[in-house]
């Protein structure tokens, strides 16, 4: 039972550990995505994309100071056709603006806003709108991208695309994110523009991680306006999409959706659903002019030459403002700009098909691991094994986002296998108390709360094997039971019921006072002191367990006197010494139990007590010099089976105080009785049995005895000891 008890637990704990490392795949709450993007924006804080020399990305910003020179948003478009023009040597020039009306500065709305006379209102008629001249200006440029809002709101549908496409495995559009609507420049402008691109940026998350490449409308894909911008600056046409091909790869679990995408020589990786991992760098390392500047021409146009020029504001009035992993509340147009810079830098964030793989097996092994150690080498054991693993998947993810720009989550396996080591641990600290509870409820009725707690607490003590110690030891027996036994020969039962009784009375006396019972052996108890646990007062706990037996035999005896026509009585011999103490016996069944000449002397001093009329006698081992009892010398004995003496003490009741002068006489006696004065010895006697005392039965013994030494005399060189005929 036991040790398929532990089986169930073991192969239970694995089962649990496997289990919860499976949590990541369920997402429960998105509680891993969460983490997941915690560790990447850790990354990304740690190591920042850096910007290179020849980084052709500048913004051209819509600042505050622009507002307050040009005035407010929105401008006239002659402004914004000054700009175009003063950036014509950019190699693209992109608008992250809308323009979705007609600028309301047109000379043809002054016409009809105010009351002009004829020929001011025919001079401004014949001028052109400020949309013609912004327009012109972008036709002139040739290579101007501007950008378009997709929403679930308008059903306009967005302008026809100035891109070719192709694409390669399953159709993207059913991975790529849907809208019902687009909102659109006004159509002059847009037919005069090289590219059209979406301006969406993320899904409203609140930290801007990804950026799509591509979004649709109904059947029709949209470019992002980075990527659009990046198609127009490089010269090229056609963008091709490569997605997953299910027929072919379901068969070897490829996760499906597009994998890249190319143009011209630029080739971008994208997650499935189409969108691209921003890298980001500091803000401020993102070159940036005026909008003032620049239309005032203190920009000079070469400056632009080359450069992926892109039209955003910073203004805090605007609105544009949003956080990514490494900074918050920054200007949308910089997000746009970081996406341009690292598609012409090449360095792509990335997270391959088999990386969740790698992830959910790193923790699973972990777990795993966790728990073996647990139960091999306990909780230190456990931690150690999670501390390294930690250290090694923090480590390993590190050394892939540093040399790889792999976004390899540490977190949910760290999760993982802390969580299942504080679960196995607790699991595992509940199974050792339920077999603990389960060893103390097999035991508790054979031995002291003492030997089960250390049973309980260890298998070591399950084991053959002993250690020296000094140890105090009682036996207790009760006085003519073969007499008791005559009296309930018909009636055994009524005999074992009373034993019974008895013995458990007897015992919690023993146990009370930290004793372990040893065993019972018909009507006799064996019990020790100080051990399994050490006890510095051993004596001491002996002898207040053996006055409390008294007391609770007298309590017995009152009680059961109704039923009982005789007093029960136990005779008590307790003694201290070195023995073996430990399991005892063989390999299949064995005792905790003592070994030694101590132990025998403790039962030999049983017996005589009933010879000496006396509750206890003590070794001289037990003597206790600064005892709060009465201890009192009694004889000097070589028990049966022994040539050596035996000092031989009793230990009055604890309300008996002896006078000074009870005790002188008591001390005189036993050195006229060995010094063979047996008529003054006697004399003793009669004056001690004079003064109450519970010592009387023992003088009436001793007055036998001297009777018999006056009719047969020991030799002349007797020191007073008897030597005991009977065990």
């Amino acid at each position: 039972m036991r040790k398929g008890y532990k089986k169930f637990s073991r192969f239970g704990l694995m089962g649990f550990a496997i289990l919860v490392s499976f949590l990541p795949i369920f997402n429960p709450l998105q509680i891993f995505t969460s983490l997941q993007n915690y560790s990447f924006d850790s990354f990304q804080r740690i190591l920042p994309r850096e910007v290179y020399s020849e980084d052709p990305v500048v913004i051209i910003d819509i600042d505050d100071r622009s507002l307050a020179m040009i005035g407010q948003w929105p401008w006239s478009r002659d402004q914004l056709a000054n700009l175009t023009n003063q950036a014509y040597a950019s190699a693209v020039l992109g608008f992250d603006i809308m323009f979705a009306e007609s600028d309301r500065t047109n000379p043809q709305n002054l016409i009809t806003s105010y009351s002009l006379n004829e020929t001011l209102a025919r001079e401004l008629s014949a001028l052109p709108s400020n949309d013609e001249l912004f327009a012109e200006a972008i036709n002139n440029h040739g290579t101007v991208v501007l950008g378009q809002a997709l929403n679930n709101k308008d059903n306009k549908k967005p302008f026809e695309a100035k891109f070719g496409l192709v694409t390669q495995g399953d159709e993207p559009k059913q991975f790529i994110t849907n809208y019902l609507g687009a909102q659109n420049n006004i159509q002059l402008l847009n037919k005069s523009a090289a590219g059209i691109g979406s301006m969406s940026i993320g899904n409203n998350e609140a930290i801007v991680r990804q950026l799509p490449t591509f979004e649709r409308v109904e059947n029709q894909l949209v470019p992002s306006l980075a990527l659009e911008m990046t198609r127009v600056a490089v010269g090229a046409s056609t963008f091709q999409i490569k997605s997953s091909n299910a027929s072919s790869e379901e068969a070897y679990g490829a996760q499906t959706g597009i994998n890249h995408i190319k143009l011209g020589p630029l080739t971008i990786p994208t997650t499935p659903e189409g969108n691209v991992w921003v890298y980001y760098t500091p803000t401020k390392n993102i070159p940036a002019v005026s909008a003032a500047d620049v239309i005032s021409g203190a920009i000079p146009p070469e400056f632009f030459e080359g450069k992926v020029a892109l039209v955003g504001t910073s203004a805090a009035g605007l609105l544009d403002l949003r956080s990514t992993p490494a900074e918050k509340n920054i200007p949308g147009v910089t997000i746009i700009a970081q996406f341009i810079q690292q598609i012409f830098a090449n360095e792509f964030l990335q997270r391959p098909d088999w990386l969740f793989g790698a992830e959910f097996l790193a923790g699973l092994s972990l777990a795993v691991l966790i728990t073996l150690s647990i139960q091999a080498l306990g909780p230190i054991g456990g931690l150690s094994v999670l501390v390294v693993g930690s250290g090694g998947i923090v480590t390993s993810s590190y050394y892939f986002f540093k040399s790889k720009l792999f976004l390899v989550d540490p977190i949910s396996p760290l999760i993982i296998s802390l969580s299942v080591y504080i679960a196995v641990t607790f699991f595992n600290f509940l199974f050792t108390e339920l077999e603990r509870s389960r060893v103390r409820g097999a035991f508790s009725q054979y031995l002291s709360p003492e030997m089960v707690n250390r049973l309980a607490e260890s298998s070591e003590s399950l084991v053959l094997g002993g250690e020296r110690k000094e140890m105090t030891f009682l036996f207790s027996d009760i006085r003519g039971f073969t007499k008791i036994s005559e009296q309930y020969k018909d009636d055994p039962e009524a005999l074992t019921q009373l034993i019974n009784q008895l013995l458990t009375v007897l015992s919690n006396s023993i146990l009370d006072h930290g004793g372990t019972i040893d065993k019972y052996m018909g009507d006799c108890i064996m019990a020790f002191w100080n051990a399994p646990t050490d006890q510095q007062d051993h004596r001491q706990l002996a002898i207040q367990a053996a006055h409390s037996m008294n007391e609770a035999l007298d309590q017995f005896n009152n009680e059961a006197k109704v039923e009982l026509d005789f007093k029960l009585e136990i005779g008590i011999g307790i003694n201290s010494g070195n023995c073996i103490v430990g399991n005892m016996g063989s390999d299949k069944r064995f005792d905790y139990t003592v070994l030694g000449d101590a132990v025998n002397l403790a039962s030999r001093l049983e017996s005589q007590s009933s010879n000496y009329g006396l509750h206890m006698i003590l070794g001289e081992n037990t003597y206790i010099n600064d005892s709060p009892f009465t201890i009192i010398e009694i004889d000097k004995i070589a028990v049966k089976g022994k040539s050596n003496a035996e000092t031989i003490y009793t230990c009055l009741k604890p309300e008996n105080k002896w006078t000074q002068e009870l005790m002188e006489k008591h001390k005189a006696f036993l050195s006229k009785y060995r010094n063979q004065s047996w008529e003054s010895a006697n004399l003793l006697i009669d004056e001690l049995i004079s003064s109450p005392n519970e010592l009387n039965l023992y003088y009436k013994h001793m007055r036998a005895r001297i009777e018999e030494y006056i009719t047969n005399p020991p030799s002349a060189d007797w020191e007073g000891v008897y030597v005991a005929t009977n065990k």
